[in-house]
């Protein structure tokens, strides 16, 4: 990765486009994640070394939960499976933007400017994270947009997305469909169902 990135091309994610967040039930439906665990672009540090929060999300629940419960399963294999007690502390939420949002752009002609590939940044795994998370750094310090915006490594008709919380208030969101469960017997617990079947991934009692 060149310390000289060119100008990142830019998108608009649109006021009221809805955004479909999977969380961990330490976050409201609203609240960024201040850098608990790790992800392909988080926990990250502003030029000042200063944690930035972030929040991931969607334009499908298909997307957010491929980006967050299913995000680990293997792409192929015979056996791809998830412990259903990892669903325990996780909630679905929608959201929606009062404002347009300026997001760097990860797919299309985005990456090809970057001089980097959708395997080395996107299509990577867990082992690649310090990798994609200095990107992350990098893109954070080379504008001043509000996130990112890339096609889901597992679901690629979706859309997903990461904010950056020094650049997007919690204010700036209204709750659209408030948070809910996923862990039987809920009702997005035959949402989580729906989606594993139809990527063939077995959902394990344990």
């Amino acid at each position: 990765m060149s310390s000289d990135l060119p100008a990142p091309n830019l998108e608009i994610w649109p006021a009221g486009k809805s955004i479909v967040r999977v969380h961990n039930v330490k976050f409201g439906a609203t609240e960024f994640n201040p850098g608990f665990g790790e992800g392909r672009f988080h926990p990250l540090n502003d030029s000042a070394g200063k944690s930035v929060a972030t929040l991931y999300g969607s334009n499908t629940l298909d997307g957010a939960l491929s980006e967050t419960v299913f995000h680990d399963v293997p792409v192929s294999g015979t056996w791809k499976s998830i412990r259903q007690s990892k669903l325990i502390p996780m909630l679905a939420t929608t959201i929606s933007p009062l404002r347009d949002l300026t997001l760097i752009q990860l797919r299309g002609f985005g990456l090809k400017k970057l001089g980097v590939t959708r395997a080395q940044l996107i299509d990577s795994d867990a082992g690649q994270y310090g990798a994609t998370r200095r990107w992350g750094a990098a893109l954070h310090h080379a504008s001043t947009a509000d996130g990112l915006i890339w096609m889901s490594r597992q679901h690629d008709t979706s859309e997903a997305i990461v904010l950056f919380g020094d650049r997007v208030e919690r204010a700036s969101f209204e709750v659209i469909d408030p948070p809910r469960s996923l862990y039987p017997p809920s009702p997005g617990w035959i949402e989580v169902l729906r989606a594993a079947e139809s990527a063939g991934i077995t959902i394990v009692i344990a």
